[in-house]
């Protein structure tokens, strides 16, 4: 091909490389999605740890001599300030070697869009320091 100069130049036809439109909408949307449903998660998981923490602290606080009605109310009391989902009557309660073990288990349903949701099974347990 002839330019308007009178030289030749060679035209080379490259292939676009990158995304386009439609693909970065799809990726967006995609994104959009799972990040919607991590944020929805996050509360669960946070409860979660919040329960441990509880447990943990609820398991230091009794010894081995400590009977069960006590352990479950010094519980709810320490539910209720971190609006816990569980109740103190779900706590199995364990001793052994001297020590008190806390165990519980519950499940948390998480909804993300229309009549879909995720349901989470947790497991939280503590041992005493004691």
């Amino acid at each position: 091909m002839r330019s308007a100069y009178g030289e030749e130049r060679q035209v080379n036809l490259h292939r676009q490389r990158g995304l386009s439109l439609i693909g970065f909408i799809f990726l967006a949307a995609v994104v959009a999605f799972v990040m919607f449903t991590a944020f929805r998660c996050v509360p669960a998981w946070t409860e979660y740890f919040s329960l441990r923490k509880v447990l943990q602290a609820t398991a230091n606080e009794f010894g081995v001599e400590a009977q069960g009605a006590v352990i479950r109310a010094s519980f709810e009391r320490r539910r209720y300030i971190d609006d816990l989902p569980v109740k103190g009557a779900d706590i199995e309660i364990g001793k052994d070697n001297g020590r008190i073990s806390l165990a519980i288990a519950y499940q948390r349903k998480v909804p993300v869009a229309g009549n879909m949701s995720l349901l989470f099974d947790f497991e939280a347990s503590a041992t005493s320091n004691r």
